[in-house]
């Protein structure tokens, strides 16, 4: 439904208000593949039950070698992708969206295993590993990323930062899911958590809004960005932490709106 409501938003203001490019009647890329990660969340939620019984098939240690081993498998070969496409003036990008989407499928699997390794742990004992890990990873990759920034090595980055398929953005996801999932209930604080609920759930009408709208903010954001890296007074460490501070306001501000649409759906229906 999210996707939908936007998709007729985008439509209509392309149509009435101010023309977005490519957003038309007749033209189809905007909602097909232009949505290609709405897609590839469909056909994973799909899937889900077919791995789950191929998990119930395998023995524990099959099953727990194999995800590992298809792990491993996929960041080899995202890995060279990466260096290839970086080398080759992007020739290969397109296998690294066909990785990426790849790689989602393989984060949930570990996500099951993650699960399976806290579940057996005593609380206070996956509590520790969860927060222990998050900030060994978050700090490792934070020394190295400003490592690389400040001394101007973009293409490492690029190989090392790209999407999902990067080494460095799953360690951090996955750091980030085993903290969430070791963290005592938050039902003594229910108002935190429905806020936190809240926004978790917006991050689909966030990705389906900033994809629809691309051609219009992306072109405002390259520009300021490639002004500040062409500047000798702006090195690319500036220029990196001036996008993510971009990216972060943006992320909120689609969030808050696509969480109010969602509280209103959610009013009309108990009326």
């Amino acid at each position: 439904m999210p996707t939908t409501f936007y998709c007729l938003v985008a439509l209509a203001w392309s149509t009435v208000v101010s023309p977005i490019p490519d957003v038309t009647l007749n033209t189809h890329y905007w909602y097909t593949l232009g949505l290609e990660f709405i897609w590839v969340y469909a056909a994973t939620v799909f899937m889900a039950p077919w791995f789950g019984l191929a998990k119930s098939r395998l023995s524990q240690k099959s099953y727990t070698t194999t995800v590992i081993a298809v792990g491993i498998l996929a960041f080899v070969v995202n890995g060279y992708i990466a260096a290839m496409s970086t080398t080759s003036a992007g020739e290969f990008s397109w296998l690294q969206k066909l990785m990426s989407a790849a790689t989602y499928v393989i984060a949930f699997l570990i996500g099951g295993l993650l699960r399976d390794v806290t579940d057996v742990m005593d609380s206070d004992r996956a509590g520790a590993l969860g927060m222990r890990s998050l900030a060994a990873i978050l700090a490792l990759a934070t020394i190295l990323e400003g490592a690389l920034s400040f001394t101007g090595n973009l293409t490492a980055m690029a190989v090392l930062s790209y999407k999902s398929t990067s080494l460095i953005s799953f360690a951090l996801a996955a750091a980030s899911l085993l903290f969430s999932a070791t963290r005592r209930s938050a039902s003594g604080n229910p108002r935190t958590a429905g806020v936190i609920v809240t926004l978790s759930t917006a991050t689909l009408g966030f990705y389906v809004m900033q994809s629809l709208t691309s051609s219009l903010w992306r072109p405002v954001f390259n520009t300021l960005l490639a002004n500040m890296l062409v500047s000798q007074n702006s090195p690319a460490a500036i220029c990196i932490i001036t996008g993510t501070v971009i990216s972060i306001v943006f992320a909120l501000a689609l969030l808050i709106i696509d969480a109010a649409r969602s509280l209103i759906v959610r009013k009309l229906k108990r009326q």
